[in-house]
């Protein structure tokens, strides 16, 4: 199973909306960075809600393996 991407965490549970993930993708593909950095920087998710999703995220790499 592959792991679920962090932006597809945050859309699939409503903290974000897809077009803010694609604005972010874009910058990321043009500046690099991190997806989650990129968010924050944006204003389209703060960082207490970061560091919950990246635990869930990690959390769901450890149970897939």
């Amino acid at each position: 199973m592959a792991k679920q991407l962090l932006g597809d965490i945050l859309v699939d549970n409503g903290e974000i909306s897809q077009k803010q993930l694609d604005e972010a993708l874009a910058i990321q593909k043009k500046e690099g960075g991190l997806i989650g950095i990129i968010l924050v920087n944006l204003g389209y998710l703060n960082e207490q809600s970061l560091v919950k999703y990246l635990a869930i995220q990690a959390e769901r790499v450890v149970q897939s393996e």
